[in-house]
């Protein structure tokens, strides 16, 4: 299996004790179904995965915005904003993926 697309996040709000990583991964499987993998948890602890399957890709881009979206809510929940830390995924990947709203508050073209 190959990577379609890989982000990660990074929030740090060193006031509240509160230091965050995310990351979104796509990817097929070997049957063709899209498989969409969230990772977090506090940074240099343990992480959490979730799977979702998706049998199309339309599935999985609705998937992928609606946890990308939900790190936009940040500074307002934890007090901080979501930063990339990488990006493993070409522009136009990330254009067809990546809502415009969530591309423009992370700072990603």
């Amino acid at each position: 299996m190959r990577d379609i697309l890989n982000i990660a996040l990074e929030a740090h709000n060193h006031e509240r004790n509160h230091h965050r990583r995310y990351e979104v991964s796509v990817e097929r499987d070997l049957l063709g179904d899209w498989l969409v993998t969230i990772r977090f948890g506090r940074v240099g602890g343990g992480t959490q995965e979730r799977r979702f399957g998706c049998a199309d890709a339309d599935a999985a881009q609705r998937v992928v915005r609606a946890h990308l979206r939900r790190r936009l809510s940040a500074p307002r929940r934890i007090g901080c904003a979501y930063r990339v830390l990488s990006l493993g995924s070409p522009s136009s990947v990330l254009n067809v993926w990546m809502p415009e709203d969530c591309r423009q508050a992370l700072g990603v073209r």
